[in-house]
């Protein structure tokens, strides 16, 4: 048995994404929402931040640490 909420091992845990009025979000693959924390989503950022805390958080979950601590 599986778990379907689960992202595949080889994938990143926090992707990018663009939104519609051109923004960036990070989204948690595992929930498909947005990243967030102290109560604040990572909505809204330029693509250089969004890909610079994106590439971070990876990090840290790929090293079996919480990175939204």
């Amino acid at each position: 048995m599986t778990d379907e909420t689960c992202a595949p091992d080889n994938l990143p845990r926090y992707e990018i994404r663009q939104e519609p009025r051109g923004g960036w979000t990070i989204v948690d693959t595992l929930t498909s929402l947005p990243a967030a924390t102290d109560g604040r989503d990572f909505v809204g950022l330029s693509k250089r931040d969004a890909e610079d805390i994106a590439r971070e958080l990876n990090l840290s979950a790929a090293e079996g640490r919480d990175p939204l601590i």
